[in-house]
């Protein structure tokens, strides 16, 4: 496995696991998945939309932590 490969391998893996809604980028997170799971190195441009998506990610991982922290785990009815 190429070392480019290797990196874009971890990459998806990292936004697989966030389960972030990705609505428009939907397809090209598909393209991307598609190309690395049949070992295909990655051009320039998918590489960058793939650590955009990364980025995406994160971001959305930190939101969901912070309002873990946030939110009450049970709420009062009434």
């Amino acid at each position: 496995m190429a070392p480019g490969l290797a990196e874009a391998r971890r990459l998806l893996a990292i936004v697989e696991k966030s389960q972030v809604p990705f609505g428009e980028s939907a397809p090209i997170f598909a393209k991307i998945k598609a190309q690395i799971d049949s070992g295909k190195s990655l051009n320039v441009e998918d590489h960058d939309h793939l650590l955009r998506l990364v980025k995406i990610a994160k971001d959305w991982n930190k939101a969901e932590e912070s309002s873990a922290l946030t939110e009450p785990d049970e709420t009062l009815s009434g």
